[in-house]
């Protein structure tokens, strides 16, 4: 019976003291609980979230994939090398350019991701600048045709891999300086993936290759020591040695293994970069600050260019109802605030885009936007119309008549702005994107060299050496055909240009010469044929 009595004793003091350690426990784990909710509060006050960023499913498939990507990057550095090692730019910016569209179709192809609509259209055109390369020896244009085909290519990566059609002007622009940046992030990943592929591949697993490899990187820098001994104790031997070095280690095999390298690495980069965002949400809502802000900025903005556009009609467009300050004549009044007419523009583009992205919609702020635009486009035509002035007294020159193809662009991209203020699904960058495109591929195609010669023979009946000069060394050969007949004609000249016309047919010479089949250029070519037409 005290048995019983004993077991049902403890019976209830276990029972209790299960009771009390649960309640305990509960204590603690509410307790907790408490102190997770109240830091996950503090968190989300001061905007910190501590979380581990897992790789996109398209950059692991990437990686994982590198048979893929590296052979398509190992192709790009070939024929990056090939084509512009010790060359200058012509007829291989073409070429490059269609390996460029026929690697990313390969990979879009493996990657088993379709080609999308407009993507062939950014391919045509980075082709257009290919061949405008080919076609202009315009350094300049040369160059923005580059950038502007490295751009196109980048734009369609993203279009590619990326759900943008709901994407404003806004998150373009950071999505093309977040592929570049991330790009350059991803530095370290061609050289892991790379050893990863040969950890993985026959070469490491198969015991005999990998000790031989091994053996082979243990002899090296003992097979150094020797054969520096042994040129130094047999003459012969040390020729043959010094002229393999001298191969092994010359300035072409070392430029060209640098340009494959360079190439395989962008190459490897960018994909990965361009990868690194995708599988993400798309389509994450902004959320945009109260109008009232916008519409104070606005409204004494717009004040502002009330007054300024008010004096920009009476002097310049209403010639002859009001005059000029004392002192100053058309030509000088328009040399001095056109830059700064023209930085105005661009300015009131770029915030009227901001506001758009950033501001909620409102009816005032809409009308707001809408009177900027009328005074850009005031800003614009007095902006053309002192240039126009300007020319008119100093004539033309590359970069008066490229700032007058800007302001055409400006207020054809401003146009696309106020449509999108209205039309909320107006593509404003991918139009922004054409026009720009378009517009200035008419213009490197045009080479606008040649017209700057015509305008000032056509405007000039005699000239000097600084018009000899102006036409022989700051014009590029694009105007030789131009050129040519006006040097080879005394009756032009004031003074005597012997050495400028010798020095313009050397340059002309050594512009063919030094050119193969590579970095063929049209327009070094036809040079070439006039100056052999007039000399003979």
């Amino acid at each position: 019976m005290d048995t019983v009595h004993t077991q049902k004793a403890d019976h209830k003091d276990l029972n209790y003291k299960e009771q009390y350690h649960k309640s305990q426990d509960d204590r603690v784990e509410d307790h907790l609980d408490e102190n997770y909710l109240e830091q996950k509060q503090r968190n989300e006050l001061t905007g910190v979230f501590i979380q581990k960023r897992e790789e996109a499913p398209l950059l692991t498939k990437l990686r994982k994939q590198y048979e893929i990507t590296g052979a398509i990057s190992l192709v790009f550095g070939i024929f990056f090398a090939l084509s512009f090692y010790q060359a200058g730019l012509g007829a291989n910016a073409l070429f490059f350019t269609a390996v460029m569209v026929q690697l990313l179709m390969t990979a879009m192809r493996k990657y088993e991701i379709p080609l999308k609509r407009g993507t062939k259209l950014y391919y045509g055109l980075a082709l257009l600048f290919g061949l405008s390369t080919a076609l202009t020896e315009n350094e300049a244009l040369q160059l923005m045709n580059i950038i502007s085909i490295l751009i196109l290519l980048n734009i369609s990566i993203l279009h590619q891999l990326h759900e943008d059609g709901s994407w404003d002007f806004m998150q373009y622009l950071s999505k093309i300086f977040g592929m570049l940046f991330l790009g350059i992030a991803s530095i370290g990943m061609p050289f892991v993936d790379s050893v990863s592929f040969l950890k993985r591949s026959k070469l490491f697993k198969n015991d005999r290759l990998r000790n031989i490899f091994i053996g082979v990187i243990v002899a090296i820098p003992l097979l150094l020591v020797i054969i520096a001994l042994l040129s130094g104790a047999d003459m012969l031997f040390g020729d043959m040695t010094r002229n393999v070095y001298d191969f092994l280690f010359s300035a072409d095999i070392i430029g060209v293994a640098f340009m494959l390298i360079f190439g395989f690495l962008s190459c490897y980069c960018i994909l990965c970069g361009a990868a690194a965002q995708t599988g993400r949400s798309e389509a994450r809502t902004r959320k945009k600050a109260d109008a009232s802000i916008a519409i104070t900025v606005m409204l004494l903005i717009c004040l502002v260019y009330a007054v300024f556009c008010g004096m920009q009609v009476m002097y310049l467009f209403a010639n002859g109802l009001f005059t000029l300050p004392e002192g100053y004549t058309f030509a000088e009044y328009a040399r001095q605030g056109f830059f700064e007419l023209l930085a105005v523009a661009i300015i009131n583009v770029a915030l009227m885009l901001i506001i758009t992205a950033f501001f909620t919609e409102k009816r005032l702020l809409r009308g707001l936007l809408t009177f900027m635009t009328a005074c850009t486009y005031i800003l614009i035509g007095s902006a053309t119309y002192r240039m126009l002035l300007y020319i008119g007294t100093y004539h033309l020159t590359f970069l008066r008549l490229f700032v007058l193809l800007s302001l055409f662009i400006i207020a054809l991209i401003l146009g696309g702005v106020i449509v999108s203020v209205y039309h909320k699904s107006f593509p404003l960058f991918r139009y922004s994107t054409v026009v720009i495109a378009v517009c200035y591929l008419l213009f490197s195609m045009a080479r606008p060299d040649y017209f700057i010669a015509s305008y000032l023979i056509d405007h000039q009946s005699r000239f000097d050496l600084e018009d000899a000069s102006f036409l022989t060394y700051e014009l590029s050969l694009d105007a030789a055909p131009v050129v040519l007949p006006i040097l080879e004609d005394n009756s032009y000249w004031s003074e005597s240009i012997g050495y400028l016309k010798e020095n313009y047919h050397n340059k002309i010479t050594h512009e063919k010469d030094s050119r193969d089949f590579r970095d063929f250029n049209l327009s070094s070519d036809i040079a070439a044929r006039y100056l052999q037409k007039y000399l003979k």
